[in-house]
């Protein structure tokens, strides 16, 4: 599972962020689609790529289609003529009154500014983004927090469409003079990704009882995440329903970008049949160890050792 919405296609800065809270309405429908059969090794490969892209920050789609989001917010909320002002090529992107943000086929939104002009996804191509931002943010002593609510929020780029429905919240909480604390959670948030090149690229998830908890130390470097929720996706026209825990460890965020955790252990569970599932734990030697089970017994091919990169 890849796709285009990188933190790096952002040209100016912003904070991550990623979900919480309630969800839309119009929940996709997983009732017509074939189930994912956990024997077959294709299928463990279709699960594990997509919880090991949610359990933590680096390239997780939640944190990047959240922070493209806050960062439109933020450009579009603080507009001033003496320091900058944002516009569409075409389409449109409106300050409504209750300070959310209503975006309509607007093409290539551009930020100007005295210093010039760029936009907003860093792109030579064309990229028209919908749908409506509401963002709240409040703070105490020691802790920020920031909550979203996606509507129909849409980044639709030429060969690729990217659509969130959901509230959204991270909480920054300094935790002594040495840990920094990011804490992520979501619920009811849909995510889909339409590949207009290659259809069976297409995929959907839906996250319930999300929580990402990424502690930092300032001293040493060392990142320490934990990430637990549910997760129902429909990949390559097949769906599966899981529960999953994650413990994952970095030296620093240079081995979080490469996928090179010095402790791993991932723990996957079929929610209709809890006699599937898939352990991931880290190697001696540094590797990903991935033992899946149908039924209680182990799946043709596993137990298999495979370089953590690959799962990206």
């Amino acid at each position: 599972m890849t796709n285009k919405l990188l933190i790096s296609t952002i040209c100016s800065g912003a904070l991550l962020l990623t979900a919480c809270g309630g969800g839309d309405n119009n929940q996709p429908s997983f009732n017509s689609k074939e189930k994912l059969d956990f024997s077959k090794k294709e299928n463990i490969e279709i699960i594990n790529e997509t919880v090991v892209s949610i359990s933590n920050e680096y390239e997780n789609p939640i944190i990047e289609i959240g922070t493209i989001a806050q960062e439109i917010h933020n450009l579009i909320s603080n507009q001033n003529p003496d320091h900058h002002t944002v516009s569409c090529q075409s389409g449109s992107a409106i300050l409504n009154n209750d300070s959310s943000v209503t975006l309509n086929n607007c093409k290539n939104l551009t930020v100007n500014s005295n210093n010039g002009s760029y936009p907003i996804f860093g792109r030579d191509e064309v990229v028209i983004a919908s749908g409506t931002i509401q963002a709240k943010f409040s703070q105490s002593s020691n802790s920020e927090k920031i909550d979203l609510t996606l509507i129909n929020f849409n980044i639709d780029f030429a060969d690729e469409l990217h659509t969130v429905n959901g509230k959204l919240t991270k909480t920054s909480t300094s935790m002594s003079n040495d840990i920094y604390r990011d804490l992520f959670e979501a619920n009811q948030f849909t995510y889909k990704s339409l590949d207009k090149l290659d259809k069976t690229n297409n995929y959907q998830f839906i996250i319930n009882n999300y929580t990402l908890t990424s502690d930092y130390s300032i001293s040493t470097g060392e990142i320490d995440s934990n990430a637990k929720g549910q997760l129902t996706g429909d990949v390559k026209a097949k769906f599966f329903s899981v529960n999953f825990n994650s413990h994952f460890a970095f030296n620093n965020i240079q081995y979080l970008e490469k996928m090179d955790p010095s402790q791993a252990k991932l723990d996957i569970e079929d929610i209709n049949n809890k006699q599937n599932s898939i352990v991931i734990t880290r190697t001696t030697n540094g590797q990903a160890l991935i033992n899946a089970y149908a039924n209680n017994r182990s799946v043709m091919g596993f137990p298999q050792t495979i370089d953590w990169i690959e799962f990206y």
